[in-house]
């Protein structure tokens, strides 16, 4: 079973790198493809999943990555493609939500039900706790700011909603502001941006 490739990524695409690897292309499917770069030359690991129907290689920045993957391969109603989806959101933020339970966060994945939240938090839960224990600081560190992003990002949209705008009017001004920890402030930004959309119109 081959665990990684070393070579040198000749192509970014949105969703896939080809790494040459020995002379040979490999086209490889991977979540967050900004972390790869063209004419980069590292080592990605790899999970290839073949069944009578088709044959495709998912790539990974690290082994902790990997693991995961394999893990929600493996639950219940969850194939390859939702799983490298999952792991777009960044594999800390994943292993701190199922952990903590944080059911919201991960309701918001695409193409991900209820019932396959629930699985993962209910299979993984322990497993990620006592993984989340022995990250080094660096990774510890990348999990408390996500958090904090998150509790913010929480915070600023219940507040828009209660102010009667639209989830869609809310994910417009996301998309176009610096969410700060002043979540005043960020509402006044984010209804100035709303409102100057609506004068565009």
């Amino acid at each position: 079973m081959t665990i990684y490739k070393y070579g040198k990524i000749v192509h970014v695409s949105t969703n896939y790198i080809i790494l040459d690897h020995n002379g040979e292309g490999s086209l490889i499917y991977v979540a967050k493809v900004e972390r790869f770069n063209k004419d980069e030359v590292r080592k990605v690991y790899i999970s290839t999943i073949q069944n009578e129907y088709s044959k495709a290689t998912y790539g990974f920045d690290n082994f902790k990555e990997l693991v995961i993957f394999e893990d929600l391969i493996n639950l219940q109603g969850l194939g390859p493609k939702t799983a490298i989806i999952i792991l777009n959101q960044g594999w800390e933020n994943i292993i701190s939500w199922i952990a903590n339970g944080n059911y919201e966060q991960l309701q918001k994945i695409p193409y991900v039900s209820h019932k396959v939240v629930n699985n993962m938090v209910f299979s993984l839960q322990e497993k990620y706790r006592k993984l989340i224990s022995k990250l080094n600081s660096d990774e510890l560190e990348k999990i408390n700011v996500e958090q904090k992003i998150d509790k913010n990002t929480t915070e600023f949209e219940n507040a828009m909603k209660m102010l009667g705008f639209k989830t869609k009017q809310i994910k417009y001004a996301l998309d176009n502001m610096k969410l700060t920890n002043d979540i005043e402030k960020s509402i006044e930004e984010a209804i100035k941006i709303i409102g100057n959309q609506y004068h565009e119109q």
